[in-house]
């Protein structure tokens, strides 16, 4: 992991929720690392779903105003006033593991809106939501962390193998007929071609389970790296079945809840609740530039992370990926203060730069 400038002491207290099997195992941390030779593993079709069942009916007056419905960020819907110039209540719209409070005019959601008043003009609308974090906790159990990995790589010397062994997390992000594909750091996949000829990774799945893993591409630009395993011969018992976590179609907000989901210090697992403080430009440094050459915007959020923690799923209130965690920045005693994660948009320009 990267150590930040040190900062102040950060106020906001840290909820951190161990679930599944806990497990410790000793290899040592992520450190960034890259490759400029990057293949990609043949021509995939990426499909990013999104789930889409809301509907918004339809106005009587095609030439009204426009009124933009936000539901959760990921469901946006337009109309039209209707011919006495009202806006039209599209109803309850659905979130996960959340109650709906109503429409609101402004995004931070203090002001509800009367759609018995006139509209004046272009109006967006918010969809307000009160999040269940024990339901939210209790989804993440049952389905969500089964997307989750930790990823170990180990680079092979021309004459004899390395000891050094990598670790790292990952989430699964795709599939198809016969693999899972999985999002990384690029820091935690890279050897340097020079001196190694090659690496092998293993990827361990949610229930312990080992699988050889094969790099498809990485990128120091991104810090991502996709690596893929073969899905199983035999048919699983469901509750033993991996899953894949979708990617958002937007970028998180600021104040938005998020969980950190990895394997920091070796632990399977592992969440930690926070919220999204913002966004900045990620200054990398020098020595480093070939595992992380990131320079784009990037989450600065406080949930949890620490060593082995990257290339663990950012997750937003609606259980997709929000970002990629790749770095944390430390107080003078040490502390955790914040993480710092590939956005969405991000991602999903990396993603598509390679799966076509």
């Amino acid at each position: 992991m990267i150590e930040g400038d040190r900062l102040k002491k950060n106020k906001f207290n840290i909820m951190i929720l161990f679930i599944l099997f806990i497990f410790l195992f000793s290899l040592s941390s992520c450190s960034f690392r890259n490759d400029d030779n990057n293949i990609a593993d043949g021509t995939i079709s990426y499909n990013n779903k999104s789930d889409d069942e809301f509907i918004i009916p339809e106005s009587n007056n095609p030439n009204g105003y426009k009124i933009i419905y936000n539901c959760n960020n990921d469901n946006i819907y337009e109309s039209t006033s209707t011919l006495d110039n009202k806006a039209i209540n599209p109803g309850t719209p659905t979130k996960p593991c959340a109650k709906f409070l109503g429409w609101y005019s402004d995004s931070e959601c203090t002001k509800p809106f009367d759609f018995n008043t006139k509209v004046r003009g272009d109006l967006t609308l918010y969809a307000g939501w009160e999040i269940d974090t024990l339901a939210l906790t209790t989804t993440i159990y049952q389905s969500t962390i089964k997307s989750n990995v930790k990823i170990t790589s180990q680079p092979h010397t021309r004459i004899i193998n390395s000891s050094t062994i990598n670790q790292g997390s990952g989430v699964i992000f795709f599939e198809d007929n016969t693999k899972y594909y999985i999002l990384t750091n690029n820091h935690v996949t890279y050897y340097n071609t020079k001196e190694y000829t090659d690496s092998t990774y293993v990827v361990t799945d949610c229930y312990g389970n080992p699988y050889k893993a094969h790099l498809v591409n990485m990128n120091a630009n991104y810090d991502l790296a996709i690596l893929t395993i073969q899905k199983e011969q035999k048919e699983q018992k469901e509750q033993k079945k991996l899953a894949v976590t979708n990617i958002c179609n937007y970028d998180i907000k600021k104040n938005d809840l998020c969980l950190s989901i990895g394997s920091p210090d070796g632990l399977y697992n592992s969440i930690s609740y926070g919220k999204v403080l913002g966004y900045m430009p990620f200054n990398p440094e020098s020595d480093t530039l070939h595992l992380n050459n990131v320079t784009f915007d990037v989450i600065i959020n406080d949930s949890y992370i620490h060593s082995g923690s990257s290339g663990g799923a950012l997750i937003d209130s609606n259980l997709k990926i929000a970002g990629i965690q790749f770095a944390s920045a430390s107080n003078y005693n040490d502390e955790f203060v914040r993480a710092y994660a590939v956005p969405a948009s991000k991602i999903l320009e990396y993603v598509n730069s390679i799966l076509k």
